[in-house]
């Protein structure tokens, strides 16, 4: 009977992955609703759904598939708008009603990602494609890689794990950042959210029903599908992409209930009570952003600066910041 069983469950891995080796072909719909069935079959046979090769196959097919966009950073204008946020942050000391310019901001933000992006770019080079990378499991280099540059600039930062919202039980790390931007007469305080790594929780194979079936014993009835499963609707999907591409954004009721819901939700299984999922489902953008603004401090991060350096990775935007596009291929011609 065991051996049998067996038998079916590698019938539909091996259907599985060929579904998955169709790539930019691959039909989601039917992956995911084949994957389901795959799951449902395991969980009824109390069999584990997991496979290395299968799970390895799909780490690149996503059920959003939105790009990092590759920056290219103008040397002189990063400089310029650096040295004013320098000289902002200073005056703002003082007791100065200052504050930088929103496209100043967001060169800033985009410098912080890009430089953040290369240096995990260097490291998947070996493995596989940047831009089709999940990047499951860089999200604490990722957090310290965005962290260091912004501490040195002297920008206020939180140093934040996704297990510190309300009734999640996910892990992730991120940072939110405080930026002072002059509109009009008035200087308004700024709260952007930077995730480099976001990516990793769209992944299809993570982000079907069949996530709600674990067939093995340890994790039955306690598993739920990834955060790309609960932003499925037109205004989820906007959001993700968003985060997606850019890495970053301003953190707003609507952006952290969006961000924090889907987290959230990651808690939702089988034996979650209907009470249960809607105090889960419920919590306002409010509450998130509370919860973001419990400041840890540096002692927080997984890396230390030297750490970073020792890996070619940046802790200064003064430094040069170019393309992963440009990257990549220099690493090409040093390997042949």
């Amino acid at each position: 009977m065991k051996e049998e069983l067996e038998k079916q469950r590698q019938a539909y891995i091996q259907a599985l992955c060929e579904l998955v080796d169709l790539k930019e072909d691959c039909p989601k719909e039917e992956l995911a609703s084949f994957y389901t069935e795959y799951c449902k079959f395991c969980y009824e046979h109390n069999l584990s759904t997991y496979d290395r090769v299968l799970d390895n196959k799909g780490d690149s097919i996503f059920i959003i598939d939105e790009k990092p966009i590759d920056y290219v950073i103008d040397k002189e204008q990063k400089e310029k708008a650096l040295l004013h946020l320098k000289s902002v942050l200073q005056n703002r000391k003082e007791g100065q009603n200052d504050g930088i310019s929103r496209e100043e901001a967001e060169l800033i933000l985009q410098s912080t990602v890009q430089s953040a992006r290369l240096t995990l770019a260097r490291e998947e080079a070996s493995k596989v494609d940047f831009f089709e990378a999940s990047l499951g499991g860089c999200c604490g280099y990722s957090q310290a890689l965005t962290a260091f540059p912004l501490l040195d600039l002297g920008v206020d930062i939180t140093i934040n794990n996704v297990d510190s919202l309300p009734d999640c039980n996910a892990r992730h790390s991120y940072i939110t950042c405080t930026l002072p931007i002059k509109e009009g007469e008035q200087t308004i305080e700024k709260d952007f959210l930077i995730d480099a790594t976001y990516r990793q929780f769209f992944v299809l194979l993570r982000c079907n029903e069949g996530r709600f079936y674990e067939g093995d014993s340890r994790f039955r009835d306690q598993c739920g599908p990834d955060c790309g499963y609960y932003l499925s609707t037109e205004e989820g999907i906007s959001f993700a992409k968003e985060l997606l591409s850019k890495g970053y954004m301003e953190l707003t009721d609507y952006n952290a209930k969006m961000y924090g819901t889907a987290f959230s939700a990651m808690s939702i299984n089988r034996s979650t009570t209907e009470d249960e999922m809607q105090r889960i489902l419920g919590h306002t953008g409010s509450e998130y952003i509370e919860a973001m603004h419990h400041e840890m401090v540096q002692d927080g991060l997984d890396y230390s600066p030297e750490e970073i350096l020792a890996n070619k990775g940046n802790i200064s935007l003064f430094s040069e910041i170019g393309t992963v596009h440009d990257l990549l291929e220099s690493e090409k011609r040093e390997t042949m």
